[in-house]
């Protein structure tokens, strides 16, 4: 009798515990609190993509007495880079080159008939974003930019001379990934480029140029 009653004593002291945690709603263990998963390295690779856009509020300055005032056109290109993401974090460099349809023409009665273009350009720059949900970001952008002016004394002493112009670019942007491996874009810049010596043109002057881009286009990241 006496081991009966020892036998139902130890039954009792060891299972209380575990009847303990089962009427708690707990096990033995604490489980681990939820923690919301950070998005995946999605952003990290290497990428290339086209893109069509608009020059807005453009202006090619000189230091001449004729004004050739504001321009605006149509741009379109390739782009390509890499990016590293670091949790939410994503760091990258980036490059563009774009043809682009911006002119200007100035006339009065001298006759003077002076003619800027710029047809193409690109830029090189660093990316910092930030991945908002896993598959969009929003992130800032800026460095060097470069373009070709070309500018043409159309009136009594026809002269043509082009020159390669560079400056800096800096904007922010958005891109969102609607597939595993296609991303959408879109993109904002401001654009400055140094003036140029055009010593063959009436009066040789010095010509810059800056301008206002908005853009969008699709990459393919590998």
């Amino acid at each position: 009798m006496k081991k009966i009653i020892w036998a139902a004593a130890a039954s009792a002291l060891f299972a209380g515990p575990a009847l303990a945690a089962d009427f708690s709603g707990r096990g033995p263990y604490a489980e681990p609190g939820f923690m919301p998963a950070v998005p995946a390295g999605v952003w990290s690779g290497f990428y290339l993509g086209g893109n069509i856009g608009l020059n807005f509020a453009s202006r090619f300055s000189n230091t001449a007495k004729y004004e050739l005032g504001g321009a605006s056109g149509f741009t379109g290109g390739l782009q390509g880079g890499y990016d590293f993401q670091m949790d939410r974090f994503v760091l990258g460099v980036a490059g563009d080159i774009n043809y682009s349809s911006l002119k200007r023409t100035y006339n009065d009665t001298l006759p003077t008939d002076i003619r800027a273009s710029m047809n193409w350009n690109g830029s090189l720059r660093a990316r910092f974003g930030y991945v908002v949900q896993s598959n969009f970001m929003v992130y800032a952008t800026g460095g060097y930019a470069f373009g070709n002016v070309r500018m043409t004394d159309a009136s009594l002493r026809p002269m043509t001379q082009t020159r390669m112009l560079s400056g800096w670019t800096a904007g922010v942007g958005g891109e969102y990934a609607f597939s595993r491996n296609w991303t959408a874009m879109l993109e904002y810049r401001y654009i400055s480029l140094g003036h140029g010596n055009y010593g063959d043109l009436l009066e040789q002057p010095r010509v810059g140029f800056t301008g206002h881009q908005i853009r969008t286009g699709v990459n393919f990241r590998f």
